[in-house]
């Protein structure tokens, strides 16, 4: 699969898996892109079929077929539901390599790709957005990061890592016989959400040393693409920085769905093959290895929260009872309707296709809603960016990476101190300002008094 590959190489692999596809429809009561606009070319089933002709020659890749593909938010609901587990989201990121040999790919996602693959350029864009956003240009910014926000959840994310350069020395147990871990930080935590991820690196240090390493893009945003070389090259990349750590441990469901599946990925490339299968077998989202390691917090809030399951996290890796379990051990938990159901964000979706972005996003507040919760947590920044825009528009709940819950420290004495208390959808809540000075957490305390 490593190999130099060619457009015919796309499809030839994919056409036993298109043949599972016996057009049964049961796609078909799942698609959220499907709900939205009833087009047969929308779901599974009509993907498949398009490809089948594609393969079988009654077809040609044009821009219409493209604009097909895309339309796709790779959540893999379809092959949860198919009887015959049908991988469609496989197909569609071999279709998408296919048309974009034959076709050429479109200038945002190659702009995209080479941006993220390269950590200058990421902290370069970080500290544009910073500046941008001391200068008072909220306008740029908002062209830059397409995404309404409210002034200290959009000051978080234009921080960027021009302002968090590195992770803050601290205390770490001595545990000799512990794992090695290492935290792999995907490149939205380190342009969009810094605050989260010192979150995530906190956690960790109290369960462990961490060993620090340099990370590169996971490769998802480039093999969905159509850049599957470039996504495999960033993958290599990764495999020999954390070639001598135990675990690896990423706050990005994405990044850890992609992690995990290097071992697939370069299985055909025998100087790579054993290698990237050997890394693989060392990822864990964090929840899933706070969860393992049986992690228990200092206190117990009066938070009532809620938790949206990220695709790639619930269906990508199978992880969905740990975040939960996590969450009822530090807030009060509320079970939201259809908490797995795709919130629109999917990577680049909500920019290809705003609308229906949008009434899928509609959905998902609406559920969140009747929940009646402080506070809807998730594992994912796609999905962080995605809810704060339904926050923004609703203004009923906060949104809050799970790192960010679980390392609150419950108490009347908060880092940074007290700032302010405000009204939260009719209740009473306490905002603490983080020692970034850009992120406000809004908490209930519980006194030590009770």
């Amino acid at each position: 699969m490593l190999v130099k590959r060619n457009a015919a190489s796309s499809l030839d692999k994919i056409q036993a898996i298109v043949n599972q596809c016996d057009r049964c429809g049961a796609c078909l009561s799942v698609c959220p892109v499907y709900a939205d606009n009833h087009r047969e070319t929308a779901v599974a089933r009509g993907k498949l079929a398009t490809v089948r002709a594609m393969i079988e020659g009654g077809i040609t890749a044009d821009s219409k077929i493209v604009t097909a593909f895309e339309f796709c938010l790779l959540c893999k609901a379809c092959t949860e539901n198919c009887p015959s587990k049908v991988k469609t989201d496989e197909v569609m990121i071999e279709a998408r390599q296919y048309t974009a040999e034959k076709l050429g790919r479109r200038i945002k996602h190659q702009f995209i790709a080479v941006l993220l693959g390269n950590n200058v350029l990421i902290r370069l864009t970080a500290g544009t957005l910073k500046l941008s956003r001391k200068a008072g240009l909220n306008g740029l910014l908002r062209s830059v990061v397409p995404i309404e926000h409210t002034k200290n959840h959009f000051q978080e994310m234009a921080m960027g890592p021009a302002a968090f350069p590195s992770f803050p020395e601290l205390t770490r147990p001595k545990m000799p016989h512990h794992a090695r871990i290492a935290y792999f930080q995907g490149c939205a935590m380190k342009m969009f959400f810094p605050a989260a991820s010192q979150a995530t690196m906190k956690l960790l240090n109290k369960t462990a040393e961490v060993i620090t390493s340099e990370s590169v893009c996971c490769g998802m945003p480039q093999l969905v693409h159509g850049m599957a070389n470039q996504a495999y090259t960033l993958a290599k990349k990764n495999i020999v920085s954390f070639a001598n750590v135990d675990r690896i441990i990423t706050d990005c469901a994405s990044c850890g769905s992609s992690l995990k599946e290097y071992g697939h990925r370069l299985a055909a490339d025998p100087q790579w093959a054993e290698r990237a299968q050997e890394f693989s077998q060392k990822v864990m989202g964090l929840s899933e290895y706070l969860y393992e390691i049986d992690y228990q917090p200092n206190r117990k809030s009066a938070l009532k929260v809620t938790y949206h399951d990220p695709c790639h996290l619930v269906r990508g890796q199978g992880i969905k009872k740990q975040p939960r379990e996590l969450l009822k051990r530090v807030a009060e938990y509320v079970e939201m309707p259809q908490a797995d159901k795709c919130c629109g964000g999917a990577g680049t979706f909500y920019l290809d296709f705003p609308e229906t972005a949008q009434n899928i996003l509609a959905e998902k507040v609406k559920n969140i809603k009747g929940t009646d919760v402080d506070v809807v947590v998730t594992e994912c920044p796609a999905c962080l960016m995605q809810l704060a825009k339904g926050k923004q528009q609703s203004g009923y709940f906060e949104v809050m990476h799970i790192s960010q819950v679980l390392g609150m420290e419950f108490s009347s004495t908060l880092e940074g101190g007290l700032t302010s208390n405000m009204c939260l959808s009719g209740k009473q809540v306490f905002s603490c300002q983080t020692h970034t000075n850009q992120l406000i957490i809004c908490q209930k305390i519980i006194s030590n008094n009770g």
